[in-house]
């Protein structure tokens, strides 16, 4: 089956884009994206909301999320398309207060949001940002809305690393082959741009309260740049940084938990992706992982986080056709574990797969053949559960459950 070009440039820069050609090709492609981004506000304003006059978002004045490439954002890429600049030719803490950087702040503040995308930020569609009025509640915000501040002090309160899409699996949710950055080019470049980010905001010892997040783009633990990183890192120097874990778990053994010994008082969040209740349905979903291995890390994890250590414990499943029988078993095997949160969202599309084969993933949809068994699954009583979220999929729920009230 052909792919659709956009999908076909997925797959081809799938791999290649932490290299200096790749970085280069993946930093033309933001530059299109933004200025098409711009030309189609300009030739068709979305004023989506004209509350916004009255609302204020910190995300711009808090984080920042480095992608593959070097380019640094200020919030989710889709959400915020514009680059507050890039490491490659750039410094990290000159780019966190940039002119990109602070005009993005400014569109916040005079409440035009112009620079961010107001059709696919959830937080706008959803008309869930906080007033002025609530956020200046908080004194930091309060002074930043008062003084109408555009360039911010100290390292950034979120750190996101993105920067490394390395991962021991190769989930065919998020990729169709393996990304393992371990030597070579990919390596060398990723290396720089990580240590360039390092020297800039995680060398010199601070107070400073702060999350740093490793990683929504691969694992943390299957990727050399930040394994050697979190092993290394004294969180002594940083006692009030709060450290987020992302990953799917299989490689978070006993072993690796006391090579991290340095961190285990910054630790703040786990989140572990698991997107099955048997190990059948796991080796599809999760393909490359150890079910036994998974399972085996968990006790570890559920109780590190029962006596406090881990202060947070999410357990993540996407939901597809291949899954959606489990997801009632997936509630009451987590439960095992002691998480905070049991997070159910729909699987994205990314381009790993085809559109007809995504389209068969979508059980969602009410021309799926599978729909009815779905909306009988997630009527269940156990998705009341209070530690179940449902994220994208909560819409999903209350339709079914208005339709069974008919």
């Amino acid at each position: 089956m052909a792919l659709k070009p956009t999908v076909f440039l997925l797959r081809l820069v799938e791999r290649k884009v932490a290299t200096p050609l790749g970085g280069l090709a993946a930093r033309a492609f933001e530059q299109v994206r933004e200025s098409h981004f711009h030309w189609f506000k300009k030739k068709k304003p979305r004023d989506l909301d004209a509350d916004l006059k009255t609302r204020f978002c910190a995300k711009p004045f808090e984080s920042i999320e480095m992608q593959e490439n070097g380019s640094i954002y200020l919030c989710c890429p889709v959400w915020l398309p514009t680059r507050a600049g890039n490491l490659v030719a750039g410094n990290a803490r000159e780019i966190w207060n940039s002119e990109r950087a602070q005009a993005a702040r400014a569109a916040i503040l005079d409440g035009s949001f112009a620079y961010c995308n107001k059709e696919m930020c959830p937080e706008i569609q959803a008309g869930t940002l906080p007033t002025i009025a609530q956020a200046r509640k908080d004194p930091r915000h309060r002074a930043i809305i008062d003084e109408k501040k555009t360039v911010i002090d100290g390292i950034p309160r979120f750190i996101n690393m993105s920067h490394d899409r390395s991962c021991n699996l190769t989930c065919p949710s998020c990729r169709t082959q393996r990304i393992s950055h371990v030597k070579g080019a990919a390596y060398t470049l990723t290396k720089k741009l990580h240590d360039k980010l390092v020297a800039e905001f995680l060398t010199e010892p601070s107070d400073q309260d702060f999350t740093l997040s490793v990683t929504g783009s691969g694992d943390p633990f299957g990727s050399r740049v930040y394994r050697e990183f979190l092993r290394a890192f004294d969180g002594a120097k940083f006692p009030n940084m709060k450290l987020n874990l992302q990953t799917n778990g299989v490689l978070l053994n006993a072993k690796e938990w006391q090579r991290l010994a340095k961190l285990h008082k910054n630790v703040n969040a786990v989140i572990i992706s698991f997107d099955a209740a048997r190990p059948e349905t796991y080796a599809i979903t999760r393909r490359g992982g150890s079910w036994d291995e998974l399972i085996k890390n968990m006790e570890m994890i559920g109780a590190l986080r029962r006596e406090g250590t881990v202060k947070y414990l999410r357990l993540d499943y996407v939901v597809q056709d291949v899954n959606f029988r489990e997801m009632e078993a997936f509630v009451k095997l987590a439960k095992r574990f002691s998480p905070d949160v049991i997070y159910f969202s729909r699987a994205a599309f990314w381009g790993t797969w085809t559109q007809a084969e995504y389209k068969e993933k979508c059980v969602w949809e009410t021309d799926h053949p599978e729909h009815d068994a779905f909306v009988e699954m997630i009527s269940r009583p156990v998705f009341e559960d209070p530690v179940v979220t449902l994220g994208n999929l909560s819409e999903y729920r209350r339709q079914a459950l208005k339709l069974a009230a008919e």
